[in-house]
């Protein structure tokens, strides 16, 4: 239990130079802040740019220039930000299991040379009830390289991480989730741009997949790939939408990537628009295979291929609308088995529905083909009558 707040461990800290936005600080840096903090004390820090990483070992809040203000749009004058520059190393750095921080309102950026190890925010020590929330995150290796054990809920949302693409380790990504489970955690209502890796990527733990994992309502622009999710137990994979523009330079690959290790996860009402790959693409790849997936009412326009399942021997898909696919809409290559596919409408592409398997499901394949609009398919029938 924490001490008594005293003289010595105030419940509101300031740092930074006073001015008419920031009035009364007495600490010059965040460390120092942190240093004299009490636990669950609040540090509100004033415009400026605060140089190297800032260790956090007991729950706090800080709270930026820009605390609750949306962080996806605006927010273009770094001179009027609260800025954490890891300076090649990490921004924020969560030690052990400490849980209950909050991260509002910050710039975190990271403008050295130092590769593997300069994240915007690290916490995968084994803590949870992290709020990150209304951050500007750029130029790190993963913007948030997190886990979270779930007894506390965690929110990752209303941020925006802008080309994380760091070198060095894997790297290009907005929010990784490494080293444990994403337990009862909510990346949600978040922007990310031009990631050269997964923008969300849930590796987690193989051994603990993450329950209570929710990415929704997520915008992504310009990223090689929005979600990679594995390792994870009746997932919510909801509401995104993914844009690919023609200035776009960095590669584009699938959208969405499931790659093993999952039970009946939800991939539903998603959105993914243009780009020269699969929109949702469905592997066992990175893990065992998946169990009981559900890829429901998502709209995929001009992809490759909208909708393609390897190896996997159950999952539904149904009820997508698939448009302007430039190879196939929906294709099941020869090693699934028991998979349905059932109410999908593709508008009419080159080949509109594909399945090389064989078995004694429909029209000698291994899988269920019900109700699909569609017009050419192979083997014939499958979606449509030719």
């Amino acid at each position: 239990m924490s001490a008594p707040a005293t003289a010595a461990t105030p419940t509101v800290l300031r740092v930074g130079v006073a001015s008419a936005t920031c009035v009364a600080p007495t600490y010059p840096t965040i460390v120092a802040a942190v240093a004299a903090a009490a636990s669950g004390a609040t540090i509100i820090v004033c415009p400026g740019v605060y140089t190297g990483t800032v260790v956090i070992d007991k729950p706090l809040t800080l709270r930026g220039a820009h605390r609750g203000v949306d962080a996806r749009a605006g927010r273009t004058d770094v001179t009027k930000e609260s800025v954490i520059d890891g300076g090649g190393a990490a921004g924020i750095r969560i030690t052990g299991a400490t849980s209950g921080v909050t991260v509002d309102g910050f710039t975190i950026r990271d403008s050295g040379t130092t590769l593997q190890t300069a994240d915007g925010i690290e916490a995968f020590g084994g803590g949870s009830g992290f709020t990150f929330i209304d951050n500007v995150v750029t130029q790190t290796t993963y913007g948030i390289n997190m886990s979270s054990l779930g007894a506390m809920a965690s929110s990752v949302a209303h941020n925006r991480f802008d080309s994380n693409n760091r070198t060095g380790g894997a790297g290009g990504s907005g929010v990784f989730i490494c080293c444990g489970p994403g337990d009862n955690l909510a990346i949600s209502d978040n922007l990310f741009i031009g990631h050269t890796s997964a923008a969300v990527n849930t590796a987690g733990d193989a051994a603990r997949p993450s329950t209570g994992l929710r990415i929704e309502r997520n915008q992504s622009v310009d990223d090689v790939t929005f979600a990679v999710v594995v390792n994870a137990t009746g997932a919510s994979v909801a509401d995104n939408v993914v844009v690919r523009r023609p200035t776009a330079t960095v590669p584009v690959g699938s959208a969405f990537y499931v790659g093993g290790g999952t039970t009946n996860v939800v991939l539903t009402r998603n959105v993914v628009s243009e780009g020269a790959s699969t929109g949702i693409r469905v592997t066992n790849t990175f893990g065992v295979a998946n169990v009981g997936l559900t890829v429901s009412g998502n709209q995929i326009i001009g992809r490759q291929n909208g909708m393609w399942l390897s190896g996997q021997t159950s999952g539904t898909v149904r009820d997508n609308n698939i448009a302007n696919s430039s190879a196939v809409g929906i294709r099941l290559d020869a090693d699934n088995t028991g998979v349905t596919v059932s109410g999908n409408r593709i508008a009419p592409g080159p080949l509109d529905c594909q399945d090389a398997s064989v078995g004694p499901r429909t029209l000698g394949t291994a899988n269920t083909w019900t109700g699909n609009l569609a017009l050419h398919s192979t083997p014939k029938g499958i979606c449509g009558v030719f």
